[in-house]
């Protein structure tokens, strides 16, 4: 009889252990790809990125069609606003500040290129070593992520394995002082069978620290001051690239609407305590999983290169305000609104 019971716990055991097996066939099962390859022949013109699902924040362009996808950014070294009337020297993917998202599905191939034309831009500035770094990318980071040179372009292949919001940022020592110039940006992983719930809107909110020293430069534009940046005390906190920019470019939205964020905190260095003011995240997905799933959340705590979705329902007419709750950062810049007035 316990012989008999034995058996049967085995095989209870062995099924449990090989239903797991397959459920988890879904991840991870796309390793190794070719050696990157770098070159001299930089793209022409005034277009610094190409490629399907890419968009400029806070939109967020449907998955594309296919499972391979070409994609281009352009390395450029340019004059942002960080906040109004406030220039600064910023170095870029795809020629904006936080780069453009990307956004593919769960098991797609990326063939990649990344062309550093920081020689061919903005006199004032002197050219560098760029790479870049993809949190959503299973690789041989000394392969894949290698620095390259002004004038050269670097391509490799990468496959989203898993699902997710994830950072992506230029991984060229001194990593700070380029995350801290603006390189950094968001890619979308959606799962394969997409995600549980449907929403009206979905937007895009990147979350970044910019530190300007005390004063300009002789033609009115400010530069990093890599003192302040050491010592975690940020002259701006924004979303999307400039100080309260969506005050005064808010999101839209309805009464009664469902609304999908995904968000991720660039840092460099600081944390982030998400929160949209009159409403509760009844869905969070940590690092946009959907496995990691949390309902009733006020606040999400993301740490630096953290990503979440969050959803939630405008309950009536009004202006909903999301802030970085650690209220200092708020009063940096961490504020935008959701407009709901209609």
């Amino acid at each position: 009889m316990k012989t008999m019971f034995a058996v049967a716990v085995c095989s209870l055991v062995m099924m449990s252990l090989i239903a797991c097996s397959g459920k988890n066939k879904s991840y991870g099962e796309a390793y190794g790809s070719p050696e990157a390859q770098t070159g001299t022949e930089a793209p022409a013109g005034e277009t610094f990125m190409d490629g399907p699902g890419l968009s400029l924040l806070p939109d967020v362009k449907p998955v594309p069609e296919g499972t391979e996808h070409h994609i281009r950014l352009d390395v450029t070294h340019k004059v942002i606003e960080v906040a109004d009337g406030v220039k600064y020297r910023g170095w870029t993917f795809g020629d904006d500040i936080p780069g453009p998202t990307i956004h593919v599905k769960q098991g797609d191939k990326i063939i990649f290129t990344l062309t550093n034309r920081s020689d061919k831009m903005a006199s004032f500035m002197a050219p560098m070593p760029h790479s870049i770094d993809f949190h959503a990318a299973m690789v041989n980071p000394v392969d894949k992520y290698r620095t390259i040179l002004p004038g050269q372009t670097l391509t490799f292949e990468w496959t989203a394995n898993y699902p997710g919001v994830f950072m992506y940022h230029c991984a060229t020592a001194m990593v700070l002082q380029h995350l801290a110039a603006g390189m950094y940006g968001m890619t979308i992983v959606e799962p394969t069978g997409g995600y549980p719930t449907k929403v009206d809107r979905e937007y895009a909110l990147v979350q970044s620290e910019f530190y300007l020293k005390g004063e300009p430069e002789s033609d009115g534009t400010y530069d990093t001051d890599m003192n302040a940046v050491e010592k975690k005390q940020p002259t701006y906190v924004a979303f999307n690239g400039k100080a309260n920019r969506h005050l005064f470019e808010p999101l839209k939205a309805k009464p009664g609407e469902r609304v999908r964020l995904y968000v991720v905190n660039a840092g460099p260095s600081d944390t982030s305590s998400f929160h949209v003011i009159g409403t509760i995240f009844d869905r969070v997905w940590i690092e946009g999983n959907p496995v990691n799933e949390l309902r009733g959340m006020q606040t999400i705590l993301l740490g630096a290169s953290s990503g979440a979705i969050v959803e939630f329902t405008i309950p009536e007419k009004g202006k909903y305000v999301f802030v970085d709750h650690e209220f200092t950062d708020a009063h940096h810049g961490a504020l935008g609104a959701i407009d709901a007035s209609e």
